[in-house]
């Protein structure tokens, strides 16, 4: 289907070429990097689960020898760089307040506030509203 690694626009493909150059079983990577066989087959079908930790994401990395942001899609990418931690920096780097962010976000503030104190995770729902919302910027700060 590809031709080379570079041509593969999806992470789940990425991680499927790179088991295959190596010729392994999907639960021997499973075993090798200490997750769920489960885990793995979904990974590799492009199901994304909460339990796809950012160790568990430098594991893989460091197995298959690719950068991290290679195996990550943009929400997954935007938690193993720290989620909340990130849109305050994001927020910071504007000059803006809580409340300016949310308004251009089009989420309540105390969503906000629960996002950047790491009381609350953002799902993925609400991080493609953001995306949406705040702009390519906001993207373009993930892959820095």
């Amino acid at each position: 289907m590809y031709h080379s690694y570079a041509d593969i626009p999806d992470p789940w493909d990425r991680l499927r070429w790179c088991r295959y150059g190596l010729d392994l079983l999907q639960k021997e990577v499973a075993s090798m990097v200490g997750m769920e066989e489960w885990l793995y087959r979904d990974l590799e079908s492009g199901t994304f689960h909460r339990s796809f930790t950012p160790e568990l994401a430098d594991k893989l990395a460091a197995l298959y020898s690719i950068p991290v942001e290679d195996l990550l899609d943009d929400y997954t990418l935007f938690l193993h760089r720290g989620g909340g931690e990130l849109l305050r920096r994001y927020r910071e780097s504007k000059g803006w307040t809580r409340r300016q962010l949310a308004d251009h976000a089009k989420v309540s503030r105390t969503s906000i506030r629960c996002w950047e104190s790491g009381q609350k995770t953002i799902s993925q729902k609400c991080f493609r509203l953001l995306a949406e919302n705040l702009g390519p910027d906001f993207l373009s700060m993930l892959r820095m």
